[in-house]
């Protein structure tokens, strides 16, 4: 079920009712309806889903580079989308595989350095906020080396003294409350924490279990860790080290979930209204099975296991990656992952939600209903503003809304008596607080007592 399973009740031609009791309970029952959207909208989302079982779905693209031996993924966020970059580390020939949106047939000039020299370039993690892209180097170099954006310019390199990497070193950026940022770099068995501004050496932990990928949760301060070794699921740990637990325990997804080598970790963040981390969401992990990756899914808060997809075609997964941000074609951001040490394969997070019982957009239809009249929202995607043009065909109660798509209430735009007429309303991408949202898929819906209708839009920052 869906919401544009529902919308034909929405453009449904409403007779006037012969009496003010008829009135009442249509007025009602289309109430009900939309309660019991919203309700489906709330409870089959990303950020609060159930379980869903296994679920198969098509890549988006595939992409096969200068890289040998390809294993991690990032992505950074261009001030015009449309040069948003992804990286993807090569460890068999020392660089980095860097591909432009729209990524497939676009690879660009791969990054080397002289840090990478006859070394594994395995990991990678970018700092969106300060443009910096972190790259960690197994032996010989042992080293972690940093760059500007989009320019790749080389900023410096760190390393504790001595310390060496194995050919497997990854990253992970935790930023603390405080504002001050960390880089976790992982060895074979333990994982060294540095400043990430200076790299500053700052500690050093050794997780329970074998470890190569790791990725942090800046709301929960939580660095998480698959055991890639013995198939006991992904274990937790506050940013000094110390286990993270929940319900006792700091491990999670250990009773047979895994049927192979848990590698990489990443999560997809849900938001509040104003396009803020709420905290919740989803904790996605690959299982590298060589016929099939199972990419395990689990409730970010819970921590409970909610089911598995596959990318048909995607095996054998080291990294991967998930990038939010709104692109033309992916409303909801991408999903990325390594298939066989070879090709790095995208797919669209609205497909994904499609597949695994999310809500995550309605139909585009314009309705028209005895003189009602909405039509879509132009520009559609927009930025900074879009404009919906409605019209109405006698004196009404007129209430035009914004939703996120997870039900969330986000600006009323209309909520008055209008004469007959048309009208037009704009949305300037503010809530109802004033701030700015983030980019995505909005819901916004007109309604009337005779009359209701919802429609989807596209913001782009």
């Amino acid at each position: 079920m869906c919401f544009s399973k529902l919308q034909p009740l929405f453009r449904r031609r409403h007779k006037t009712p012969a009496n003010s009791l008829s009135r009442q309970l249509l007025t009602v029952g289309i109430l009900i309806i939309i309660l019991q959207l919203q309700n489906y909208a709330q409870t089959n989302s990303p950020c609060n889903l159930s379980p869903f079982g296994d679920q198969t779905i098509e890549p988006a693209f595939q992409v096969d580079g200068a890289g040998e031996n390809v294993d991690t993924i990032d992505f950074w966020e261009a001030p015009d989308v449309a040069n948003t970059l992804m990286f993807v580390t090569a460890k068999d020939n020392s660089l980095i595989e860097v591909w432009k949106y729209p990524f497939e047939d676009n690879e660009q000039s791969s990054l080397v350095h002289s840090t990478f020299s006859n070394s594994n370039v395995n990991g990678v993690i970018v700092d969106q906020e300060t443009d910096l892209l972190y790259v960690s180097i197994g032996e010989p170099s042992n080293t972690v080396s940093v760059f500007t954006l989009p320019d790749l310019n080389f900023v410096h390199n760190f390393n504790k003294q001595n310390v060496e990497l194995a050919i497997e070193p990854n990253l992970a950026l935790l930023k603390l409350p405080n504002g001050d940022k960390r880089i976790f770099l992982s060895s074979e068995t333990t994982v060294y924490i540095h400043e990430a501004n200076s790299g500053n050496y700052l500690g050093e932990f050794t997780p329970e279990k074998g470890l190569e990928t790791m990725t942090a949760d800046n709301f929960h301060q939580v660095i998480y860790i698959p055991d890639e070794n013995d198939r006991t699921g992904v274990y937790a740990y506050h940013p000094n080290g110390d286990p993270y637990e929940r319900n006792g325990s700091n491990n999670f997804g250990n009773n047979g979930i895994f049927d192979e080598d848990a590698e990489g970790i990443w999560l997809y963040r849900c938001t509040d209204g104003s396009g803020a981390d709420n905290g919740s969401g989803l904790i996605v992990v690959s299982d590298q099975r060589e016929s099939l990756t199972d990419f395990e899914v689990f409730d970010r808060i819970t921590w409970e296991h909610l089911g598995t997809f596959n990318i048909d075609g995607v095996a054998n997964t080291d990294g991967i990656a998930s990038f939010q941000t709104v692109l033309p074609d992916y409303p909801n951001g991408i999903f990325a992952a390594i298939h066989d040490d070879s090709e790095t394969a995208g797919v669209g997070w609205h497909d994904i939600f499609d597949a695994i019982g999310a809500v995550v957009a309605i139909d585009d239809e314009v309705a028209v209903a005895s003189g009602y009249q909405v039509h879509a929202n132009y520009p559609n995607p927009f930025n900074p503003s879009t404009t919906i043009v409605y019209q109405i065909p006698k004196s009404s109660m007129v209430k035009l809304t914004i939703y996120n798509i997870f039900g969330q209430q986000v600006r009323t735009l209309v909520n008055e008596l209008k004469q007959a007429g048309e009208f037009q309303a704009v949305w300037d991408g503010l809530n109802d607080d004033g701030n700015s949202v983030s980019s995505g898929i909005y819901i916004y819906e007109f309604a009337t007592p005779e009359f209701r209708q919802a429609q989807k839009m596209t913001l782009m920052r």
